[in-house]
């Protein structure tokens, strides 16, 4: 079993979950500051070329690797390995299991502009989305929808790149400063904020949903579209067909995390995106009776696999060391969350990353957090200063869908007299 991106929490918490089953592991990272190597579960660890630096590399000397030593399941955890392995998935099929969709599905959770149609199909409430490729395109989408708006990269994660936007004014300035790291933002009326529910499902090769599992998130860094540093399990059958009737209309096969967000005014709950690979806080699932790495390993190698849609309700999860720490330091409100910051003996919580038989990938956990020391991305969301957005390389993604705007454009009834070349 190989599992990339060792210097993840959520890649520990999987190594775990896998090793306590027996499952002999190997863990793949860019850096040898990676807590997994430093798990009793972790059978042999891996350097490899940076997937994002150079994916080339990465991906010849990955396959070279599982060539060499053979190795039954790989799971890619998150969104550059994943969107590797699924460009090149017929390949790395030859050399082992790979339980992920393929590319056309997985753009649907890499590129959050995708799905916008199927949810129109399929009547799932979601803010309205436009897809401007110019500026002036930009600003009459802010005016059409009226209000605030969001401006959000088609492909981040942790709430980078997003831009809330008050006056229609600034739109097609604010779109264009994103547009030069994220390209061809999207642009969505701003819903108001209330509670954020995951829906979690792994779907076998017939579209069934094999488990399903959900939970709220009560807290996050940043304090605002963050990564949620608490999490509460909740029972919400009717989200989890509407999630698994989705994942069918799109074909989907494997892992996958659904966000909704309620809308603090009227309560509904609406889409937000589709993240195809495991979620931060795997660990609340596990903890509460739904193993998803070793059903998701069951899976990819077809053994039958006896559905699981019953788990234990009410109980939390804290990703303490620095999410949760980082939260209190920088929420102003700090002394009436709830649950209390210095709550640490509930019976109902446990803490992510954290484990008494695993000492020494507890004590990296710790000793990684130095690696985000020099993460400017990391002292801008604590100070909440805005980002100068200068030009780059576009991410991997766009490399080659950056087409895909203009069709989308058609699909979703934009104006279809907008050029074929953006005018920026």
């Amino acid at each position: 079993m190989f599992v990339t991106d060792a210097l993840l929490r959520k890649s520990l918490v999987i190594c775990q979950s896998l090793g306590r089953k027996g499952i002999p592991v190997t863990a793949g990272s860019t850096t040898r500051f990676s807590p997994t190597f430093l798990s009793k579960y972790c059978h042999e660890s891996v350097l490899y070329p940076h997937p994002r630096n150079n994916p080339e590399k990465f991906v010849d000397f990955l396959l070279d690797y599982l060539h060499k030593k053979k190795h039954d399941v790989l799971f890619p955890t998150d969104d550059i390995t994943l969107q590797l392995c699924a460009r090149y998935r017929d390949d790395f099929e030859k050399v082992t299991h790979v339980p992920i969709p393929g590319q056309e599905q997985v753009m649907y959770g890499l590129d959050k502009a995708k799905i916008v149609k199927i949810l129109r199909k399929l009547n799932i409430p979601h803010p309205q989305t436009s897809l401007p490729r110019t500026l002036e395109q930009a600003q009459l989408a802010a005016v059409r929808l009226g209000g605030d708006v969001i401006i959000k990269p088609r492909t981040s994660s942790a709430g980078r790149g997003i831009a809330y936007v008050k006056q229609a004014h600034d739109v097609a300035q604010q779109w264009y400063a994103i547009h030069q790291t994220y390209p061809y933002p999207m642009i969505q009326q701003r819903v108001p904020s209330g509670t954020k529910f995951d829906v979690c499902v792994i779907m076998d090769k017939r579209g069934e949903a094999i488990c399903s599992f959900v939970q709220k998130e009560i807290r996050h860094f940043p304090v605002v579209d963050g990564l949620s540093t608490v999490q509460e399990s909740v029972w919400l059958p009717e989200l989890v067909e509407q999630t698994v009737a989705l994942l069918r209309e799109i074909g989907w096969y494997g892992l996958a995390e659904v966000e909704y967000m309620q809308n603090s005014e009227t309560g509904e709950l609406m889409f937000m995106e589709i993240n195809p690979r495991f979620w931060a806080s795997v660990q609340l699932a596990i903890s509460s009776g739904i193993d998803f790495p070793a059903i998701l390993y069951q899976v990819a190698r077809d053994q039958p696999v006896p559905q699981q849609h019953h788990y234990t309700v009410g109980l939390r999860c804290r990703w303490l060391f620095p999410g949760d720490l980082l939260h209190y330091l920088t929420n102003p409100k700090r002394h009436e969350i709830e649950p209390p910051f210095f709550q640490f003996r509930d019976p109902n919580t446990v803490y992510d990353g954290i484990s008494r038989d695993d000492w020494r990938a507890t004590l990296g956990v710790f000793v990684s957090f130095g690696h985000y020391v020099f993460d400017p991305d990391l002292w801008q969301m604590i100070f909440r200063r805005r980002k100068q957005h200068t030009a780059s390389t576009p991410p991997l993604l766009f490399e080659s869908s950056v087409s895909d705007t203009y069709d989308l454009w058609d699909e979703l009834g934009e104006p279809n007299h907008a050029p074929k070349t953006p005018i920026i």
